[in-house]
C-alpha cells in the first residue's frame, strides 16, 4: 500500500491496466504481419495497417491532454477500455486490411486517454506524503509499473508461442486478445484516482517546492533527450515488429518462433528493468554509449543472418539493450513531472512514442518492398545516430546525487 495522510492508495489497478493493455496490443500486433504475409499482402500495406493505431496516437495525447482534468482520470480509462474492447471484437468479425486500419485508427485515438493517464498517476503517487521523501519507494513504484507492462508482453508472447506450436492457426490469437480486452475493461473499475496536493500547496505559498533539495529527481539534462531516446526505442522496435516477421516468413520459419523470439526479448528486457530501475541517472549515462553501439551491431547482424538460433540470441540481446533506452527516458520524464507538478511531459512522452511507433513500420514496410535486409541496415544506422547524439550531450546530463 502507498500512504497519503492516513488513507491507503491501491496501486495494483494501475499495474493490472498496464499489464492487460500491453498483452492485448502485442499479441495482435505480431499476428497481423504474420497473417497478411500468408495471404501475400504487400509489405507497405501491412506497414500502414500496423501503424494505424500509432497514427492517431501521435497526436491524441496532446489533443486530449486536458480531458482528464474535466472528466476525471478514471472516466478516461473507461473510455479507452471500452474502445479497445469493441476494436478487438471487430477483429473477430473481419481482418480485412481496410477494416482493421479503421479499427486501429480509432483505438489509437482513445489510447491518448490511457498511457498518459497511467504515467500521470505514477507521477502523482510519487508526490504523495510518505513517497516524495523516499527515493527507494519511488524507485520501487516505477519498477513495479515497468515490470507490469513488460510482463503483459511476456505472458502474451508465451501464450502465442504455445498455441501456435500445437495449432498453426493465427485466428486463435485474436480470441486470446479479446479475453485480455475484457479483463482490461473490468480492471478500470478498481482504479482509484490519486489525489494531488495542489490545494495544500496553495494554502502555503512559501512552500512551493518542498523536500526537493536532496531528492534524486533534482537533475539537469537537455529537454529533448528523453524524447529522443524513446524516439529511437519506438522507431526501431516498431520497425522490427514488421520486418522480422516478414523475414521469418521469407525464410519459412515456423510461425510460433516469431512469438518465441519476441517473448525472449520481453523477458530479457523485463529482467534488466527490474535489476536496473534503482540505477542512478549518472550510472545509466555511463552505459549508454556502449548500449547504442551494441544496438547498431545487433541490427546489422540481424540483416546479415539467416540462422534461427542466432536470431533467438539477438532478440535476447536487444531486450537487454533497449531496457536502458526506456529506463533513461522514463525516469527523466517522471522526475521532471514530479518537480514541475504537472503531467505535460508524460503527455509529450507518449505522443513521441506514438509518433515513432507509427513511422517505424511505415518506413520499414516501404524499405522491405525493396529488400528486407536493407531495412535492418537502415535501423542499424539509426542506432549509430543515437550513439553520436549521446556522445555529444552526455556531459550535459547532471545529476546531484
Amino acid at each position: 500500500m502507498l500512504l497519503k495522510k492516513g488513507f491507503s492508495y491501491r496501486a495494483f489497478p494501475i499495474f493490472f491496466l498496464a499489464f492487460f493493455r500491453v498483452a492485448n496490443a502485442v499479441i495482435v500486433d505480431l499476428a497481423f504481419p504474420l497473417y497478411y504475409a500468408q495471404i501475400n499482402l504487400n509489405p507497405d500495406i501491412i506497414g500502414y495497417v500496423i501503424a494505424a493505431r500509432a497514427l492517431t496516437y501521435l497526436f491524441s495525447p496532446i489533443l486530449l491532454k486536458d480531458l482528464p482534468k474535466r472528466i476525471g482520470k478514471k472516466n478516461c480509462l473507461l473510455i479507452s477500455g471500452v474502445t479497445t474492447l469493441f476494436v478487438t471484437i471487430g477483429y473477430e468479425i473481419s481482418l480485412d486490411p481496410i477494416a482493421c486500419f479503421v479499427l486501429r485508427f480509432v483505438d489509437g485515438f482513445t489510447l491518448g486517454l490511457f498511457w498518459p493517464v497511467l504515467m500521470a498517476s505514477i507521477s502523482t503517487v510519487c508526490n504523495l506524503d510518505g513517497m516524495k521523501e523516499n527515493d527507494d519507494k519511488k524507485d520501487n513504484l516505477m519498477k513495479r509499473y515497468s515490470i507490469a507492462w513488460n510482463l503483459g508482453g511476456i505472458i502474451s508472447y508465451l501464450i502465442g508461442t504455445i498455441m501456435l506450436f500445437f495449432v498453426e492457426d493465427i485466428f486463435l490469437i485474436f480470441h486470446i486478445a479479446l479475453i485480455f480486452a475484457i479483463i482490461q475493461f473490468l480492471s478500470n473499475f478498481f482504479y482509484m484516482e490519486p489525489r494531488t496536493e495542489s490545494s495544500e500547496q496553495d494554502n502555503n505559498p512559501n512552500d512551493k517546492n518542498p523536500n526537493r533539495e536532496n531528492q534524486r529527481e533534482n537533475i539537469q539534462f537537455p529537454i529533448f533527450l528523453p524524447f529522443f531516446m524513446v524516439m529511437v526505442y519506438a522507431f526501431i522496435l516498431g520497425a522490427i515488429g514488421l520486418i522480422y516477421p516478414l523475414k521469418s516468413e521469407m525464410l519459412q520459419y515456423a510461425i510460433f518462433t516469431n512469438y518465441l523470439f519476441f517473448f525472449i526479448r520481453m523477458v530479457t528486457q523485463t529482467i534488466m528493468l527490474s535489476k536496473t530501475m534503482e540505477f542512478s541517472i549518472n550510472m545509466i549515462k555511463k552505459f549508454l554509449p556502449y548500449v547504442t553501439i551494441a544496438i547498431c551491431v545487433s541490427l546489422l547482424i540481424m540483416g546479415l543472418n539467416e540462422n534461427l538460433i542466432v536470431f533467438g540470441i539477438l532478440f535476447g540481446i536487444i531486450g537487454v539493450l533497449f531496457s536502458f533506452l526506456y529506463l533513461l527516458s522514463f525516469k527523466m520524464v517522471i522526475f521532471r513531472d514530479m518537480v514541475e507538478n504537472t503531467n505535460k511531459n508524460s503527455v509529450y512522452f507518449e505522443a513521441t512514442v506514438g509518433m515513432f511507433f507509427f513511422f517505424g513500420p511505415i518506413i520499414g514496410g516501404y524499405i522491405a518492398t525493396v529488400d528486407i535486409n536493407l531495412a535492418f541496415y537502415i535501423l542499424s544506422i539509426t542506432g549509430l545516430g543515437a550513439f553520436l547524439v549521446i556522445m555529444l550531450v552526455r556531459k550535459k546530463i547532471i545529476s546531484r546525487e
